[in-house]
């Protein structure tokens, strides 16, 4: 069995190979059924990525949640070595500039809105892999599972190439789950 670091590699080598245009097909289909889920219209705030390099496309997702009105929160690395995140809402998605590794962020102001627990919220979560059940392999940063250990309330969906999807990840005890995955 690979290595959690083998397959990373692995993967994000294979995604890099799409095209821009396999990228803006794929994450058009990706966003048409993320946008369909029951998770996604009953939500009021939506938290999620602003894509990188060769992920799914979120711009969409964003630009399609501010205009329906909900709040739309987006990560902010505020420890990189203790792997801490908070979500920052937005209104506009010209607000994320280029922050951690090159990664567009929000930033954070005496004035902006810090994601708190709160009822209707969907996650939309990044990643190099995933299994059916849900496990993930990341950047391996532990970002996204330490705000889920932090937020169980909170339903989680995946959005991933159809290649991203391998039969199973053995996960780790720190390890948490999303909810679904969703691919083109």
């Amino acid at each position: 069995m690979r290595s959690k670091d083998e397959i990373r590699k692995a993967m994000l080598k294979k995604r890099d190979t799409l095209t821009l245009s396999e990228i803006d097909e794929k994450s058009r289909v990706i966003f048409e059924k993320l946008t369909d889920t029951e998770a996604y219209k009953s939500a009021e705030n939506i938290l999620v990525y602003a894509s990188f390099l060769s992920e799914v496309k979120t711009d969409d997702i964003i630009l399609d949640a501010l205009s329906l009105g909900k709040k739309v929160f987006c990560p902010k690395v505020t420890n990189r070595d203790l792997g801490f995140m908070k979500f920052v809402r937005i209104y506009d998605i010209d607000e994320l500039s280029e922050g951690y590794f090159g990664i567009r962020e929000p930033e954070i102001t005496e004035n902006s809105e810090i994601y708190a627990r709160r009822a209707k919220t969907l996650a939309v979560i990044p990643g190099v892999a995933f299994d059916k059940n849900g496990n993930r392999i990341g950047y391996k940063g532990g970002f996204y599972d330490r705000f889920l250990a932090d937020n169980k309330d909170v339903y989680s969906i995946a959005v991933a190439y159809n290649f991203q999807i391998l039969e199973e990840i053995i996960p780790e005890i720190h390890d948490i789950p999303v909810n679904e995955v969703i691919c083109e």
